[in-house]
């Protein structure tokens, strides 16, 4: 960028700077962070609502060495960040060095950047600033990390704007819910326990209807075709719902592990004629809550305490919960009652 603003500068440096954590500022020294800062500002200068801006380019670190900076601009929201760091882990690419300020901005009708505070308030409008530093790949690789960072950025947001309309299909799903423990298990995830980020409607011949957050953003369905129909028989069966499965796809926002997929079955009458699918994450507080406080899990451990005789305070009752509490919740919520016996 050739000659940026000061105005709209200094105050981009200064937070880059500013939010340096042990070991970011190694070899960041004023005239690192005052071109890192004139990236980040041109990348940022323009900026259509609703669309981030993304450039990458070569550089010389400060040994000498040719390296690979990345910048980001846009709303800011939750989430950007770990995904970002995601794809380019899923990349092979090595992070160096990751900032991220979030700062008030003004712009015009342009979307022109006009003035820029680290004061959170002065303008009302929240914008994120993610800067990077990895290793150097070629252009071909950038020009896909390009296409890629846009798609993650892309489902972020959808995951982001469709959470409210997520929670009121989870909301509809558990009402309709005759299981008490199954209901109860939706609304555990509803409130706090599950990162929701998708949710689609999916009828037995694999069309969807209502599709929120990655379902919205991605053309490929939670379910396979066949485990649609794996389904279906499951609940014809008579099988307890939810239905908990682990996806084959791994989510682009906040974690690339597998999504969890909560599967309640819609009716005409007693027939199955579709499903109802969201798919998420667990928290981290979720994972580590005691098995007696999930519901469906406090029902197995009640089970499988009355199954053996043991007493809950006694040896063997705790030893049997702690195995419980020991093996991974999000795998063992989708045991059947003789599965989870034998594994336990």
């Amino acid at each position: 960028m050739v000659n940026p603003d000061p105005k709209l500068l200094k105050p981009i440096s200064t937070a880059m700077t500013a939010g340096t954590l042990p070991g970011e500022s190694d070899g960041f020294d004023e005239k690192a962070a005052t071109e890192a800062a004139a990236f980040m500002l041109a990348t940022a200068l323009q900026r259509a609502p609703r669309k981030p801006n993304i450039q990458i380019e070569s550089f010389s670190d400060h040994e000498g060495k040719l390296a690979m900076r990345v910048a980001i601009s846009n709303d800011d929201m939750p989430f950007l960040v770990d995904s970002t760091a995601a794809a380019l882990a899923a990349a092979n690419i090595g992070i160096i060095r990751l900032l991220h300020p979030v700062l008030d901005v003004a712009r015009n009708e342009n979307g022109v950047l006009q003035s820029v505070s680290d004061k959170k308030g002065s303008t009302g409008k929240r914008e994120s600033f993610i800067y990077l530093e990895a290793a150097r790949v070629d252009a071909k690789e950038r020009s896909a990390l390009v296409e890629r960072l846009a798609s993650v950025l892309n489902d972020v947001r959808c995951a982001v704007i469709d959470w409210r309309k997520m929670q009121g299909a989870m909301a509809e799903d558990a009402d309709g819910l005759p299981d008490g423990e199954g209901a109860a298990l939706v609304r555990w995830f509803m409130d706090g326990s599950m990162t929701v980020l998708a949710h689609e409607q999916i009828a037995l011949d694999g069309s969807r209807e209502n599709r929120l957050g990655l379902s919205r953003s991605n053309d490929v369905a939670l379910l396979s075709k066949e485990s649609i129909e794996r389904a279906r028989k499951y609940f014809a069966g008579g099988g307890r719902a939810p239905l908990m499965l682990k996806s084959s796809r791994n989510s682009t926002v906040h974690r690339s592990v597998q999504l969890d997929i909560i599967v309640v079955p819609l009716r005409d009458g007693e027939a199955v004629k579709g499903l109802s699918v969201t798919g998420g994450l667990w928290t981290s507080s979720a994972l580590a809550t005691p098995p007696e406080r999930i519901p469906m899990l406090r029902t197995h451990l009640a089970n499988l305490m009355h199954r053996f005789g043991f007493d809950p305070s006694g040896h063997a009752g705790k030893a049997m919960a702690h195995a419980l509490t020991a093996l991974p919740h999000d795998l063992l919520v989708s045991f059947n009652q003789a599965d989870l016996e034998r594994v336990t």
